[in-house]
This record gives C-alpha cells, structure tokens and sequence, in this order.
C-alpha cells in the first residue's frame, strides 16, 4: 500500500521534465569526458573502472557521497534542536529536499528558500528559530570549510597569488554568512518575510524580530548544541575528503590529503559565489572543479575524468533520497519552483 501510495505521487511530480534535466547533466558529464579522451589513454583507465576492486570502491563512493548530504542534514539538525524540538527525520528530508530544488530552480540561495518555507509551512519550527538555524548553519559549515582550506593551504606549500584565489572566495563567503547571522536582529528581514507570506496567501503580520534576538542568545549559550554542530560539520568535511579519497583510487591516482580537501570540499566555497547558476550547477560544478584540480597539481585529464565521476555519484547517491523525501510531503516539481518564485517576488516587490 505505502509503496503504491509512493509511485503515485512520484508520477505526479512530473518526472518527464526531472529526466530532461538529468539528460542535460549527463551531456556536460560528457562534454568533459571527450575533453578527457584527448588527454589521456583510455584504454588504461577503462581497465581501472573495470578491475575487480572497482566494485568495493564504487560501493564506498556511494556511502561518502550519501554520507556527506546527511551529516549536512544533521548539522542543521543539532542546531535547530538548540532552539527548538523538531524531529530529526522532518529535518533530515527538509535538507534533501532543499539540495534537490538546486536541480529544478537554478537560482542562488535556493536551498536556504526552501528549507524556510518548508519548516515554517508544515509547523515544524517557527520563523525565528528556523532562520537563526539556516543562518547559524551556513556560518558553521563555512568556518570549519576555510579552517580545512588553510590547512591545505600550509600543507601544499602554495604561493602567495594560488591561495588568494581560494582564500579570497572563502573569506567572502564567510563575511555574508556573518551578516546573514546578524541581518535578523534588524527588523529588515521581518518586512521581507511578511512580503513572501502575502503572496503564499497566508496571514502577513508576523513579527519575530524580538523572538529573534531571544533565540541568538539562548544559542550562544548552548555550547555544547554548536560543539556538536561543529564537529559534526569537521565530519562532513572529512566524509567529502574520504569521496574524494575513493574516487582516486577507482581511477588508480594517489593525491595527497591537501589536494583531495581542495578539490572535493573547498571548491563548494567558489561555487557558491559563483553569479552563473544552472540546475544543480551541471557543467559549472566540472568546470570549476576540473580547474581547482589542476590548480593543485592534479593533470587536466583526470580533473576532467574525477568531477565526471563525481557528478556521476551524485546522481547514484543523493538523488533518489531527495526524490524520496520530495514524494513524501506530497511536493511535485511545479510546487518547488512555485515557493521559490513567491520568495522572488516578494523580496522585489514593496
């Protein structure tokens, strides 16, 4: 019964256009495959997909990429749970659904909007508390994401003009975070909220910018809540490193620790900054990390062949969850673009 109950809502979501989008990922993975071909032999890399261990790493490549996307998730858990008592499973599919809207809407800071409307839609936690967990949760991820690259940095002795170009991103993106984390103390960001709830037809006068500067204390105070953030953010940053790792070895490479950090974790810090978005950033995430390793010493051949490999893993691991989680609150893909699209026009209009 919950698994026919399951594949009726899957056909309603309109998959038709979800498979468009896949095949148009799949052509960009392509793209730079060919530009791999001419670079490399193929034939010695064909060999290494297809040895006997390439199962066992195929299998662990598939677990760090799963893995990655739910300690993401956990992190924003524990932070949330600071604040308030949510269940972690809501949470859990509200992250999968909001990575997975970066595939049907290409546009900046599109997870961050859906998770907003998703908790504060289904009651899960109030408008105050789900913001300070968004905000908190970019701020963290990031902190320990430079944290990672400056070590890279130190360990791949690199020049002074290779590390501003990663540095300079980081830092970047870390000041708006910060600003995010202080904007709703303002009441600024009321104003915008009650411009995106007219226009999803609910009740507009919500005020939280008090409630606001109350849960920024009470967090602050719950060390142990952010301690456990942190570490469980470390763990991901660990668990991007360790794909990273595996997908190395399928390929018979070996790089080193420092370049494997740069190239499978600090690369989101580019990415993210980055004013061109497309659906789940295909071909702009290749692009970018194909450059970044080769930036760091790796060939443009297997750069090329890696970011493949790792788009292809994406697919195979953390899109059924998302597509998952999606059917589970009943949400199709014209109702994704839609809470997006009210979030847009409600922050452009006055």
């Amino acid at each position: 019964m919950y698994l026919k109950t399951f594949i009726v809502r899957a056909v309603k979501m309109g998959l038709s256009r979800t498979l468009t989008i896949t095949l148009l990922l799949a052509i960009a993975s392509y793209i730079l495959l060919f530009v791999f071909i001419y670079t490399n032999d193929i034939s010695s890399v064909l060999y290494l997909l297809t040895r006997g261990e390439s199962f066992g790493y195929v299998s662990l490549a598939l677990l760090t990429r799963i893995s990655s996307v739910t300690l993401h998730a956990l992190t924003f858990f524990v932070l949330l749970r600071a604040v308030e008592r949510v269940k972690l499973l809501d949470v859990i599919k509200v992250t999968y659904v909001s990575v997975f809207a970066e595939l049907i809407v290409p546009v900046g800071g599109v997870t961050e909007i859906v998770k907003f409307a998703l908790l504060t839609r289904n009651s899960f936690v109030g408008v105050s508390k789900t913001l300070l967990g968004i905000a908190s949760h970019r701020l963290i991820t990031t902190l320990t994401m430079l944290a990672f690259l400056l070590l890279s940095v130190v360990g791949l002795h690199m020049s002074a003009s290779r590390a501003l170009v990663l540095i300079l991103p980081a830092a970047t993106l870390i000041l708006i975070n910060l600003f995010l984390f202080l904007m709703p103390r303002s009441k600024a960001l009321e104003s915008l909220v009650n411009k995106l709830y007219r226009r999803l037809g609910r009740e507009s006068g919500v005020r939280f910018h008090e409630e606001y500067v109350g849960d920024f204390t009470n967090l602050t105070k719950r060390y142990d809540y952010v301690l456990a953030a942190t570490l469980l953010s470390v763990l991901e940053r660990v668990s991007n490193v360790a794909h990273g790792y595996v997908l190395a070895l399928l390929v018979g490479l070996k790089p080193s620790l420092w370049q494997l950090v740069i190239g499978f974790d600090s690369i989101y810090m580019i990415i993210w900054l980055l004013p061109i978005v497309t659906p789940g950033n295909v071909g702009i995430y290749e692009l970018t990390q194909t450059g970044v390793l080769s930036l760091v010493g790796v060939s443009k051949g297997m750069a090329a062949l890696l970011s493949v490999l790792t788009r292809v893993f994406i697919v195979l691991g953390e899109y059924p969850l998302f597509l998952a989680a999606a059917v589970s609150f009943g949400l199709s893909v014209k109702n994704i673009s839609q809470l997006v699209k009210d979030w847009s026009r409600s922050s452009s209009n006055p």
